[in-house]
C-alpha cells in the first residue's frame, strides 16, 4: 500500500507511485529513468490506429454475410446430401433389377415344369436357384442360359435350408 496519501496500492514490480510536478501533473517518465518531456502521442489517425464507431448491430456493408463465411461447409454438405441420394438411387435400382430378374426366372421355371404336366404349388427363386414345392414334394430347380439365350433347366430333390 503506498503511503503518499493515494487510495491506489502500487502494484507488484512497479517503481512506486509517479513523481508530482508543482501544478499537480504527474509526470511520465522514459525506461531510462529521465524525465520525458514534451513528448507527444500520435492523434488517433495515425498509423497502426483503427477508428470505428458501436454501431446498432446490423453487419456493415464490408463484412460478409453469413453464407459467404460458410461457403465451403454448405457446398460440402450439400456435396453429401447428393452422394447419399445417389447411393440410394442405386441401390433401389439394383434392387428392382435382381427383383426383375428374380421374376423373370420364377416365370421360365413354371413354364418348364407346366410342360412336364406338374403343377407348382409353391416357387422361390434367387438369382439362377429356385425352390420349389411341386405335388407336395420339395425340389431345387438350377436355371442356366447358353450363348444363344436358350435356358436350360435342372431339377433335383430339395437341398438347401
Amino acid at each position: 500500500m503506498s503511503t503518499d496519501g493515494s487510495t491506489h496500492p502500487t502494484e507488484h514490480g512497479s517503481a512506486g507511485p509517479l513523481p508530482q510536478t508543482p501544478g499537480g501533473a504527474t509526470s511520465v517518465g522514459t525506461p531510462d529513468g529521465t524525465q520525458a518531456t514534451g513528448t507527444t502521442f500520435p492523434d488517433a489517425t495515425g498509423p497502426g490506429t483503427t477508428q470505428g464507431s458501436i454501431g446498432d448491430g446490423t453487419p456493415d456493408a464490408g463484412e460478409p454475410g453469413w453464407v459467404a463465411r460458410n461457403t465451403n461447409a454448405l457446398i460440402s454438405a450439400l456435396l453429401v446430401v447428393i452422394v447419399a441420394a445417389l447411393a440410394i438411387a442405386a441401390v433401389v435400382l439394383y434392387r428392382d433389377q435382381r427383383d426383375e430378374a428374380n421374376a423373370d426366372t420364377e416365370a421360365a421355371v413354371t413354364s418348364f415344369l407346366s410342360g412336364q404336366d406338374l403343377q407348382v404349388e409353391t416357387i422361390d427363386c434367387t438369382g439362377d436357384t429356385c425352390a420349389v414345392i411341386v405335388g407336395g414334394q420339395a425340389a431345387t430347380v438350377l436355371v442356366q442360359e447358353d450363348d444363344n439365350g436358350d435356358q436350360h433347366f435342372g431339377v433335383s430333390a430339395y437341398s438347401g435350408d
